[in-house]
């Protein structure tokens, strides 16, 4: 199985906080180092993860910015230091962590080398360029040299089958969870304590302060919610271009008792958070009103995973993949998270009903336990390395 040598170029990786770090780091973790080279940006602590990693990292100054100018730039320095990595280790295959930043890279080995290249996608990429005719047309040349497209989703999936990529091209591998590390625990009493939470009931949601996550629509519902439920409390954590924004919405509605931010909290700290939460809520949408990431929009979301490994029911918004992540009506609800009667509705549902919050969470943690162990996920992509 691991007669060849592979290099993954992830594009985000630890310790950048992120779903793609996340996915490629967890994965990795099961393959031979010696054979799977990782090569990754000098992010900010990079030295501290990698002393204490047993993932064979090769780290290179690459910008890890947003813009379409930064992506392109990765993209050559990505291609030049694969290239002489290749003159080095004479990689069997590699594996592209990004459609663009890195699937240019892919699709140079395999020109100048005959190197084959995998390629993953996570959703976005033809909304956000797609007004780009010679970035689109890039990416589908990237899509169609590559040996196999592996999509988050399949709502992913469907994104480029719109494009005219082959639908044999694909296989499906969604993200999984560490449920050695999330997994159902008694509620930290330092945490009550901090954020005086006694006999609070706690809605959760942890991710970027992005417009897409919807923690708007969440802290909306709080208002409505407080005066029947005046021990509703709403954790926010992460960090994110949203925040001055969010915290000026609390201060109009007049919910700073109710809606805590939390800020950023370390990946070892994460599974107490969950475990200290009633419900996990994440409203989801498609990015409208910031340049930069419209169309963006959630083409998985491990945290709805890790919720579940903590047996938390979830509530997620309807748009992007997932229906993959949450089991409608059985691991959580999906719901359209502009709608607020929607919301306030689910909300007060799980609110009035413990034992419908324990069912939910329940199936949630078993469904996690059974089917997205990261290990499991991890023997899918074995074919191709």
């Amino acid at each position: 199985m691991f007669d060849r040598k592979s290099l993954l170029i992830p594009g985000d990786f630890p310790p950048v906080v992120s779903g793609i770090a996340t996915y490629f780091n967890e994965i990795w973790q099961n393959f031979p180092p010696e054979k799977c080279l990782i090569l990754a940006p000098k992010d900010s602590g990079w030295q501290e993860f990698d002393k204490t990693s047993s993932l064979n990292i090769i780290r290179r100054k690459i910008p890890t910015q947003n813009t379409t100018k930064a992506k392109l730039l990765k993209g050559l320095l990505h291609t030049f230091w694969t290239i002489l990595l290749h003159i080095r280790h004479k990689f069997d295959i590699l594996h592209c962590g990004q459609v663009l930043s890195s699937g240019i890279t892919g699709w140079t080995m395999k020109k100048l080398f005959n190197v084959p290249y995998v390629i993953y996608v996570y959703g976005s990429e033809t909304y956000r360029f797609g007004n780009k005719p010679l970035l689109m047309k890039s990416i589908k040349s990237f899509l169609e040299n590559a040996e196999k497209i592996i999509p988050n989703s399949r709502f992913t999936m469907e994104e480029f089958l719109a494009i005219g990529i082959p639908e044999d091209k694909f296989e499906i591998i969604t993200p999984g969870v560490d449920t050695s590390r999330f997994y159902p625990i008694e509620k930290n009493t330092g945490l009550i304590k901090q954020y005086d939470l006694d006999d609070k009931f706690i809605l959760l949601t942890v991710a970027r302060l992005d417009e897409r996550k919807g923690h708007d629509y969440v802290i909306r519902a709080v208002s409505e919610l407080r005066v029947k439920y005046p021990e509703i409390r709403y954790i926010i954590v992460g960090k994110g271009r949203e925040e001055a924004s969010l915290r000026t919405l609390v201060s109009k509605l007049d919910v700073s008792e109710q809606v805590i931010f939390a800020g950023y909290v370390p990946d070892v700290d994460l599974p107490k958070f969950y475990n200290l939460s009633d419900v996990f809520i994440l409203l989801n949408r498609q990015s409208i009103e910031n340049e930069q990431l419209k169309g963006d929009y959630e083409g998985f979301g491990i945290v709805f995973l890790e919720a579940s490994a903590c047996a938390k029911p979830v509530i997620a918004g309807n748009f992007g993949g997932i229906y993959d992540a949450v089991d409608n009506q059985k691991s959580g609800y999906i719901i359209d998270g502009t709608d607020m009667n929607a919301i306030t509705t689910t909300i007060e549902l799980l609110i009035s009903e413990p034992g419908l919050r324990k069912r939910t969470g329940d199936y949630g943690l078993e469904r996690a336990q059974h089917y997205f162990d990261w290990k499991i996920i991890s023997k899918k992509v074995l074919p191709y390395l």
